[in-house]
């Protein structure tokens, strides 16, 4: 049977008008993490004014549901002001993905190096980004795929068109080569992407 995660990426001030939805559709199956997001202007960046706190929701829907929930935040102009979120669904159990709009580049890397994931992705066509701090847990495990489990990481979440997705993954392969940086950098296919003012 097919699943749908929807993700949503909003500034944390819209948090209770995305819980009053939640609660409205009566959703369980519920992530939430803190975040921020990275702007494309560097001289603010500079100054540590454009890290907004965002918050990153993973849910777990119905299809049907999805769409009327979605409706909702449409109807709400939820996401009308410039840079408020973003939303999109991920299909899973499914191999042939109909109507995919963009690419979501997920890189997990050391802490302290996403500022330099977020300099690659834009230099490869990226507008911008999601980051947030994580530390991964595991039973008896010192690592998964090569990465240190038990260190300190960054998350760095960018929604691209399929052009600017491989340009974006060999690049940061091709700068960390040399470097002593763990991490995994990998993408998924998204579909149903809503934006705001995205150019």
């Amino acid at each position: 049977m097919m699943k749908e995660i929807l993700i949503i990426i909003a500034n944390e001030h819209l948090e209770n008008k995305i819980n009053d939805i939640i609660n409205e559709f009566k959703i369980t199956g519920i992530v939430k993490h803190k975040a921020r997001g990275s702007s494309k202007e560097s001289f603010w960046e500079f100054f540590n004014i454009s890290r907004e706190d965002k918050s990153i929701y993973f849910i777990n829907i119905q299809k049907g549901e999805l769409k009327k929930l979605k409706k909702r935040v449409e109807e709400n102009k939820l996401f009308s002001k410039q840079n408020s979120g973003i939303m999109f669904n991920i299909k899973i159990g499914d191999r042939v993905m109909n109507g995919i709009e963009k690419n979501m580049v997920v890189s997990v890397v050391d802490y302290g190096y996403s500022s330099v994931v977020m300099k690659i992705a834009r230099e490869n066509g990226a507008t911008g980004g999601t980051i947030f701090d994580a530390k991964g847990t595991g039973a008896n495990f010192t690592s998964f795929l090569g990465v240190d489990i038990n260190s300190e990481k960054e998350i760095v979440l960018n929604v691209v068109n399929e052009n600017c997705e491989k340009k974006i993954i060999k690049a940061i392969k091709k700068h960390f080569k040399e470097e002593n940086v763990s991490g995994i950098c990998f993408s998924i296919p998204i579909c149903n992407f809503v934006g705001i003012n995205n150019k």
